[in-house]
């Protein structure tokens, strides 16, 4: 069943290739972004609601901060009343919705790497990259360097989770890092699926900034 799925993204993508004159490169890319597009809208309501949360906990955090001085010695207690603040604020650190996008993610893009971390194939070119199946240094650079600028700019700012901004400039670079490594030994099939979903990312981004936006006009 799941050779069966990974093989069906597997066809999507030399559809796409085909649909780009050929390109398997621009294949790659087209169905990487589509798969994120069509889950658009469920990880956007859930980063909205992340985001809402932040906001909650941002403004209860002298009550919790109260609550931990008061029942310092009861820790029973302290989490009776942390969860009765919790309920009384709205706030749900895990909430279905969560859940469901990520039973919902992890075996479609688990099956979108699975089906590009081969290369699809050996010599073949796209752009300056001489072989999809090898990775591609400037290529690697590029997806971790968009996906550190998508991450930076979708954590929320310090004044609305009493953060810091170097916090968030650190938490950044790891990611980038991390991404970096992982595409670094890779197929450059797989640079370019991840820049594909960063691209999807940054797009989800800007609509949670308008949100934004719009709730602050």
């Amino acid at each position: 069943m799941w050779d069966q799925f990974v093989e069906l993204v597997r066809l999507a993508i030399f559809a796409a290739a085909h649909a780009c004159g050929g390109s398997l490169g621009g294949g790659v890319l087209l169905v990487s972004f589509g798969l994120r597009v069509m889950l658009l809208p469920l990880t956007l309501r859930v980063a909205r609601r992340n985001r809402e949360q932040q906001r909650r906990l941002a403004v209860l955090k002298p009550e919790l901060a109260r609550l931990q001085q008061t029942y310092a010695n009861d820790p029973a207690l302290l989490f009776r009343e942390t969860q009765a603040a919790y309920r009384a604020h709205g706030v749900r650190l895990l909430a279905p919705t969560s859940l469901v996008a990520i039973a919902l993610q992890m075996p479609i893009l688990g099956a979108l790497f699975a089906a590009v971390r081969t290369g699809l194939g050996s010599k073949i070119r796209f752009l300056w990259v001489a072989d999809l199946a090898r990775p591609d240094a400037v290529l690697a650079v590029t997806a971790a360097a968009l996906t550190a600028v998508v991450s930076l700019g979708a954590m929320p700012s310090p004044a609305a989770t009493s953060g810091s901004a170097p916090g968030a400039a650190i938490l950044a670079s790891v990611i980038a890092a991390s991404t970096l490594l992982f595409v670094w030994s890779s197929s450059a099939t797989v640079a370019l699926s991840v820049g594909g979903g960063a691209l999807v990312s940054a797009l989800q981004t800007w609509l949670l900034s308008r949100d934004a936006k719009r709730t602050n006009a």
